[in-house]
């Protein structure tokens, strides 16, 4: 008769000491880790062609092309934060001279927050700068012409928040309030009204609404395609205006670091003068800004990792 009431004491006693240990399990559950996670691409390409004493004339050359898109990830329960650095450069030696062919600057950053229903939307707010690296020229084999761009001459900024719609591969932005501020650094390009400020002045704000679109995909392990297209219009001035810029990156990998580099760019803004309507030798009038690079070189793809 011990035996068995001792047996169901014990018994008890474990059953006690199981629900206990789950109650303490439950209730030190830890919340979600934080995540990080970066990703990138790389890419350096060019070309070559030597001649010497070649009768049928030419002139050495060397082409060279950098492309650097980082990204970070940053996500704690049911906000993310996406960040992305976006670095362009390339360049043509003929002998002496050196000829900027490419030239981008650009950091991103959107916060998205998940609410209980929002499946594949979000909340979130925008943030973005944009300029270039170095001085532009409208006559770049002319060592003595004035330069027409450079460092934050102009720089653009954007600071909004929205909406962020996303799924497979495709992402999509759009505020209805955005502010938008252009920056022109440069004393002789502010004096002169460049980019849309005010002569004399070195800032010039927009308040209007602004799209993002970004499409990034791997169609197949060679190919990888990403696209983006920002569009942008100003509430206070003109509406319909709709400031544009498109942007498609190709890379074609060959071999594991061998690959083809192809990217094609269009902007149009109203507020930069690109065109000589009248040929008096002065750009007068906006237009269409195409630009197209094609390379074969070395490239690193580095897929999402986590820190």
């Amino acid at each position: 008769m011990r035996f068995w009431a001792t047996s169901v004491a014990l018994g008890a006693l474990v059953a006690g000491l199981r629900a206990q240990t789950a109650e303490s399990s439950v209730s030190v559950l830890p919340a979600r880790p934080d995540v990080w996670k970066y990703s990138g691409l790389y890419s350096v390409s060019g070309n070559q062609t030597a001649l010497r004493n070649w009768n049928a004339g030419g002139q050495s050359s060397l082409n060279i092309g950098v492309v650097v898109r980082q990204q970070l990830k940053y996500t704690r329960n049911r906000l993310s934060a996406h960040q992305m650095f976006d670095f362009n450069y390339a360049g043509n030696y003929q002998g002496d001279l050196f000829i900027k062919t490419d030239d981008k600057l650009e950091y991103n950053l959107r916060l998205d927050h998940e609410t209980k229903k929002a499946g594949e939307f979000k909340v979130s707010a925008f943030a973005s700068l944009k300029s270039q690296s170095f001085n532009g020229y409208s006559k770049p084999t002319d060592p003595d012409s004035a330069y027409i761009s450079r460092f934050l001459a102009p720089g653009y900024g954007l600071a909004g928040a929205g909406a962020t719609y996303k799924r497979a591969g495709l992402e999509l932005y759009l505020s209805p309030v955005t502010s938008k501020l252009t920056v022109v650094r440069d004393p002789r390009l502010s004096a002169q009204g460049a980019f849309g400020v005010v002569a004399g002045e070195r800032f010039r704000n927009e308040v209007g609404a602004f799209f993002n679109l970004r499409y990034k995909r791997d169609f197949v392990p060679a190919l990888k395609v990403d696209a983006r297209l920002d569009l942008y219009s100003n509430y206070i001035q003109n509406p319909l205006w709709v400031d544009v810029n498109a942007d498609v990156l190709l890379l074609i990998k060959a071999t594991s670091f061998l690959s083809v580099t192809a990217r094609v760019q269009s902007i149009y803004d109203r507020d930069v003068l690109v065109r000589d309507s009248n040929a008096d030798g002065k750009l007068d009038s906006p237009g269409i800004q195409w630009k197209q690079l094609l390379g074969i070189g070395l490239s690193y793809t580095l897929g999402a990792q986590k820190l």
